[in-house]
């Protein structure tokens, strides 16, 4: 792999890394100053937010697995295969 194209994927790399932990720590903060728990709006959220750049650090450096996508796929069903606690 040339240096240049390399170092192309490590930025990427690092960009996604951020932007998931940026997702994950501003929706905390965001939450957290409300009367309200977290919710399950919330955890929808964080589970596609950060499940779309997981998937893409992965693929992008040749570590998605059959596995690792069954893992994010399962708990991208079970947040928003998840029926509201009022029963509608």
């Amino acid at each position: 792999m040339p240096l240049l194209e390399w170092i192309k994927m490590e930025w990427v790399s690092a960009i996604l890394a951020l932007s998931t932990l940026a997702v994950v720590i501003g929706g905390f903060i965001n939450r957290a100053g409300g009367a309200k728990g977290i919710g399950w709006q919330y955890i929808r959220f964080t589970v596609l937010t950060t499940a779309i750049p997981i998937v893409g650090l992965l693929a992008l450096n040749g570590a998605l697995s059959g596995e690792a996508a069954t893992v994010i796929s399962a708990a991208m069903a079970y947040a928003f295969g998840k029926s509201s606690e009022n029963g509608s």
